[in-house]
């Protein structure tokens, strides 16, 4: 039986697992930690909601979170080809659970700590190099 969860996308992948999205911001549902149709699960799609909503909130002054968004803003940004910016926002995407620390906070040994955390769960090239346009 499959429950219906307004704003969610539950369907069974090419391999007959179910698998469950957000559709607005794509975060998948940890099916293992939290099966379908259990309180966890609720909860869960709940946190996730809540996270979508809350990006949708302004961000506060000073934050990474307001530059960030600012950035996606500005000419420079929008001139770049949809590819890097398609990059670029996977690399805004990780740093979102950061957006609300105060600018003044981020000093050298902070930024190689995110980008070392990056480099373990993402890999090397995640951590280290920016994104970079496509040849086509």
């Amino acid at each position: 039986m499959i429950i219906r969860v307004k704003g969610f996308q539950i369907f069974k992948d090419r391999h007959g697992r179910l698998r469950c999205y957000h559709r607005r911001s794509r975060t998948a549902v940890d099916l293992k930690k939290a099966p379908i149709g259990t309180a966890d699960f609720i909860a869960e799609c709940t946190r996730i909601a809540a996270l979508a909503d809350a990006k949708a909130v302004k961000e506060k002054p000073g934050t990474l979170g307001l530059l960030i968004c600012d950035y996606r803003k500005s000419p420079a940004f929008q001139d770049l080809a949809p590819q890097t910016r398609f990059d670029y926002q996977k690399i805004f995407d990780y740093l979102q659970p950061i957006a609300d620390i105060v600018l003044i906070r981020f000093d050298r040994p902070l930024v190689v700590r995110i980008r070392d955390r990056a480099a373990a769960s993402k890999g090397r090239r995640f951590g280290n190099y920016p994104p970079r346009e496509r040849l086509r």
